[in-house]
């Protein structure tokens, strides 16, 4: 059966320049599968890892970048990959780089660009990543304080799957009764009934209601009558 599985990250490096949302895309070399192509930035995601760790990897390992601000490009690319008979939802996050990050391509690229986002869509082959960029650069174009919206911490992601991974407190549980324990479960055996008890306690009763109604509160008064 053909499976589900989400571990990729397509990450897009952006910045706004002259009030236009730009993207950093990479050329591949011509002997490279794939060869001549642009692309964003794409990155295995570990077992136990976040997708937030994974971009910090592929930034640094294909560019040499260091991420200053990440933002959830509230996008999913979904592909099918035919050599795993796999569909792929790869989460997509767009980020910024630190104003003295430096482009220090890895081997299998020769080029990288800054371009708008008509220019971007245009060299990009696979159109889940033309839809991405359009993506991005409609909530990105929106202005700084609707953009943060989008803005995250990935050290609040990072404790929040500690917390999960951290071996959980063991709950000690009662085991089921036996057949024998449950024959005995709701059948105590019920007290005999004292008849000599039950006697003085019907006299006491008794007693108690004729008391109330001897009571003179109870009683009309002789005035009371005559009325």
């Amino acid at each position: 059966m053909t499976r589900i599985v989400s571990d990729i990250v397509d990450v897009y490096v952006f910045r706004r320049l002259n009030a236009r949302v730009q993207f950093l895309l990479l050329e591949r070399r011509n002997d490279v599968p794939m060869a001549r192509t642009w692309q964003a930035f794409h990155h295995e995601i570990a077992e136990g890892q976040t997708a937030p760790e994974a971009a910090r990897n592929a930034l640094r390992n294909l560019a040499g970048l260091t991420i200053d601000r990440y933002y959830s490009a509230d996008f999913i690319n979904q592909f099918y990959d035919e050599a795993r008979d796999a569909v792929v939802l790869a989460p997509v996050l767009a980020v910024t780089v630190t104003a003295q990050s430096t482009v220090t391509l890895a081997d299998e690229f020769e080029s990288a660009g800054w371009f708008d986002r008509d220019e971007a869509t245009a060299r990009l082959p696979f159109s889940g990543q033309r839809w991405a960029v359009r993506h991005i650069d409609e909530i990105m174009s929106i202005g700084e304080t609707e953009a943060e919206l989008y803005r995250f911490e990935p050290s609040s992601i990072e404790r929040d799957t500690e917390k999960r991974t951290t071996t959980a407190p063991v709950v000690s549980a009662s085991l089921p009764p036996t057949s024998d324990e449950e024959d005995e479960v709701g059948l105590e055996p019920t007290p005999e009934l004292d008849i000599e008890e039950s006697e003085r306690a019907n006299a006491s009763a008794q007693h108690t209601d004729q008391a109330v109604q001897d009571d003179p509160v109870d009683q009309p008064t002789h005035q009371d009558r005559q009325d």
